[in-house]
């Protein structure tokens, strides 16, 4: 009997053990960077907009450097024409519908719209990056208000408590059905410091609060005390809201070697708590061993996110692909799109036929990518935002910014499901 306890008493002792550890070190849920599949073949897009279409520049049928978009609540698309200091809205078959400029915002100068978010009720929301502040437009697109405010202060001040509603270069925004703004600061400051208690980039959440029927919009103070996005992130743009699973996905575009040991800095995704921007301990996109990054999907840059169901869509901007990812599981479950051929990034040049297809020729008007690279056989020259949306009749959409070949391509929903489940 005495043996028996002791075999008890020791078992015991096991046990608690064993849940310390866990409590001490909580198990880190990575995903696999699983051998890739090329859905290229197999999936066609169905449009582009502007339809027809002249290239980079102003006029109605061009666009210079888009950067996001969305689909709005009538299915017709809204860009971010980044050069043109514009929005444009385009019908679902590539026709301009509506142009918005900084007067229509009322604003002068540069506006630089860059984000673009919408909440349950058709809301619109866009981050300004020019002008210092977010902009909430009505469901017909005129101006309802601004969020946030564009300061002069320094990255060091930027979290003080005087300076809760202050912007200085906002980027990356996504809004919650609610109405909540998540929207990420990039301004330069923000990169020189990533040690300590320097924060990475600029990060603020604005809660909608309604009285009397009126919308205001309020720093979050409560999720700024929790959240762990800038601790863990380093530069980010891109964003993601899964309201089902109460996730918050952050495309990671310039990661550290101390960043989880990554060695090789390769891009994630990685998932936060909706609520409390806790890290999840869930990264999309890498192989982890021994708390280790060792291996990665991605080329280079991460931009847009989007999620549909159980999938989360990454897109990978120097790639020139979309890549998808098993929610639930982490898995990821293969890509389509190729790098344009006609087109070298700001980094590079590539004479082709006598022809420089660098971005510097392509605003001079001397490349015209455009014209070379086949949307049909997703040729994509740096991609950048992507939207995915469920159409009145059931149909669904999901368009990419293909940002040098300056245009939309247009893809039906249902095809990618389809493919991507057999």
């Amino acid at each position: 009997m005495l043996i028996l306890n002791e075999v008890g008493i020791e078992m015991r002792r096991i046990t608690l053990v064993i849940i310390l550890m866990i409590m001490v070190f909580p198990m880190s849920v990575f995903s696999q960077a699983s051998s890739q599949s090329d859905f290229s073949d197999k999936i066609s897009p169905i449009g582009i907009a502007p339809n027809p279409q002249e290239g980079y520049g102003s006029n109605s049928n061009q666009l210079a450097q888009p950067d996001d978009i969305e689909f709005i609540n009538n299915g017709s698309l809204l860009v971010s024409d980044v050069n043109n200091n514009r929005l444009q809205l385009f019908s679902i078959d590539g026709k301009l519908l509506k142009s918005i400029n900084a007067t229509d915002l009322h604003l002068k100068g540069d506006i630089t719209p860059t984000g673009i978010g919408q909440d349950k009720d058709g809301y619109i929301y866009v981050s300004l990056e020019a002008a210092g502040v977010i902009v909430r437009l009505n469901p017909d697109l005129t101006f309802d208000q601004f969020i946030g405010e564009h300061c002069d202060i320094k990255d060091t001040e930027y979290y003080c408590s005087a300076n809760d509603n202050c912007l200085m270069a906002p980027q990356g925004l996504i809004a919650s059905p609610d109405g909540d703004v998540f929207i990420i600061d990039m301004d330069d400051s923000f990169r020189r410091g990533a040690a300590g208690k320097i924060r990475n980039f600029g990060f603020r959440k604005f809660k909608k609060i309604v009285v009397d029927g009126k919308s205001s919009f309020q720093y979050d103070k409560n999720f700024a005390a929790t959240q762990e996005i800038t601790k863990v992130m380093r530069k980010s743009e891109g964003m993601a809201i899964d309201l089902l699973r109460g996730i918050l996905f952050v495309a990671e575009e310039k990661p550290l070697m101390d960043q989880f040991k990554n060695l090789n800095k390769k891009r994630y995704v990685a998932a936060f708590d909706l609520k409390t921007g806790r890290f999840l301990n869930k990264l999309y996109g890498v192989t982890l061993k021994k708390e280790k990054i060792v291996d990665g999907v991605f080329d280079d840059s991460i931009e847009g996110l989007c999620v549909f169901g159980d999938y989360l869509f990454a897109v990978d901007e120097k790639k020139g692909c979309i890549r998808v990812f098993d929610i639930d599981t982490g898995d990821y479950l293969g890509f389509w799109g190729h790098p344009a051929y006609y087109y070298c990034d700001d980094h590079s040049n590539c004479e082709i036929e006598g022809v420089n297809y660098n971005e510097q020729s392509i605003i001079a008007g001397k490349a015209m990518p455009y014209l070379k690279n086949n949307w049909t056989k997703n040729e994509l020259a740096s991609p950048d935002g992507i939207s995915v949306v469920e159409q009145k009749d059931g149909s669904k959409r999901l368009a990419v910014v293909d940002q040098w070949n300056s245009r939309i391509v247009i893809y039906d929903l249902d095809q990618i499901l389809r493919v991507i489940k057999n």
